[in-house]
């Protein structure tokens, strides 16, 4: 009797839950897919007015009769606004569609804007407002970030879709740095290092670069080359190629990297290569109270070209050949380094992290020297180990030449 009363309160529960689950009407809050915008790109400059902000906000809309769901339509529009949460309300009256932020996939800093220091305040929404995902991507634009985000590319990718895709690959070359939102408030979260963001620009037919333009005089491609230094939330200066390249090999970023000795050294044979692995360590060594940090740079390469050889080598010869590579290209990778802590010494702006290493292996030191920090980092002694392999070269180990 017992098991028969249990059961049959079993089954009212049962029937009760199932009278409840009928009246539901679904998730709440839910909004379809039709009905929203998403967002795949914002670019902030200044506005023209005192206080205000000119924002793109770029837009993906399926086209009409496309053959693929994939396919994309440009809704692109630039309002000027005091505030993030002002624009979306602008724009949105335009759209007639809820702004997806989710889908956001970088942010584009205007050149002016990063040297007035207002920028953060665009990025106080970024970091409350719960849709925004911390791994979207920074970029500082070289002149307005409006005209970026308004290009149109050969390619016909929306810009912001071509510059995610830009990025990501940057692996394959590894010459400049990769920066997401959580990565950026992490590094404005602390007194030792400067932030750094890569540089985007676009590039006119002629100007560095060769290509058959549909518009004579517009630009209609874009490129990813350097990285651009700030003190806390202003903009300082640019790193050139070389110094970019440096920060790379000593932040341990380099995963590929296509590389050339021309010109670096007297040899007559110059050699072309690709980095296959590198690795890059650090230690901090206190020699008597003389505190001083060193790298150890080990990089394997394959040689993919070698130039200027007129003569056919034994195989002697060719091992021999090959040690001089070896030496050539780690002086090519130490000068790239020199540069970008030359660099660091002439800003007085740790973007290189030096501190923060001493922080991490030596906090008593670091608990001395943190407050004149920047005066500190004029001289502070840093030392070089860069070792090089090199892991093939190529298919044959003869010239061309006839000789």
């Amino acid at each position: 009797m017992k098991i028969i009363r249990q059961f049959k309160r079993g089954l009212v529960l049962i029937l009760i839950a199932s009278g409840i689950l009928m009246f539901l009407t679904g998730c709440w809050g839910k909004r379809e897919v039709e009905e929203l915008a998403p967002l795949l790109g914002v670019g902030f400059d200044l506005g023209d007015k005192p206080g205000t902000f000119l924002i793109t906000q770029q837009f993906a809309m399926p086209k009409k009769g496309g053959e693929t769901g994939a396919e994309i339509v440009d809704r692109t529009f630039s309002v000027e606004a005091s505030s993030s949460r002002e624009a979306i309300e602008k724009i949105s009256k335009v759209t007639f569609r809820t702004p997806f932020m989710g889908s956001l996939k970088v942010i584009i800093i205007g050149e002016d804007l990063a040297k007035s220091g207002d920028f953060t305040d665009m990025l106080d929404f970024a970091q409350r407002f719960a849709e925004f995902r911390r791994s979207m991507y920074l970029i500082l634009a070289k002149g307005k970030a409006q005209d970026i985000l308004s290009i149109k590319l050969r390619s016909g990718q929306l810009p912001s879709m071509a510059i995610k895709s830009m990025i990501e690959g940057g692996d394959e070359i590894s010459s400049f740095p990769t920066v997401r939102l959580g990565h950026y408030l992490t590094i404005m979260g602390t007194k030792s290092t400067a932030p750094i963001l890569p540089v985007l620009e676009s590039v006119k037919a002629g100007e560095g670069i060769e290509y058959k333009a549909e518009k004579e005089n517009e630009a209609e491609e874009l490129l990813i080359e350097r990285a651009g230094v700030l003190r806390g939330n202003h903009f300082v200066d640019f790193l050139t190629d070389e110094e970019t390249k440096g920060y790379m090999w000593l932040e341990n970023d380099v995963i590929h990297r296509l590389m050339s000795t021309v010109g670096s050294g007297e040899n007559k044979v110059d050699f072309g290569g690709q980095v296959i692995s590198s690795k890059t360590k650090y230690k901090v060594s206190d020699n008597n109270g003389a505190i001083e940090l060193k790298y150890q740079i080990k990089a394997s390469i394959a040689v993919d070209e070698v130039l200027g050889l007129k003569k056919q080598l034994s195989e002697t010869e060719w091992l021999e050949l090959m040690k001089e590579a070896e030496k050539d290209f780690a002086e090519v990778i130490r000068k790239e380094c020199e540069l970008s802590i030359q660099k660091e010494r002439e800003l007085g702006l740790d973007f290189l992290g030096i501190g923060r290493h001493i922080e991490q292996k030596n906090s008593k030191y670091w608990k001395t020297v943190k407050d004149q920090w920047e005066e500190k980092i004029a001289d502070f002694p840093v030392a070089l180990d860069v070792q090089v392999k090199i892991h093939h070269s190529g298919m044959s180990s003869s010239s061309v030449t006839t000789n």
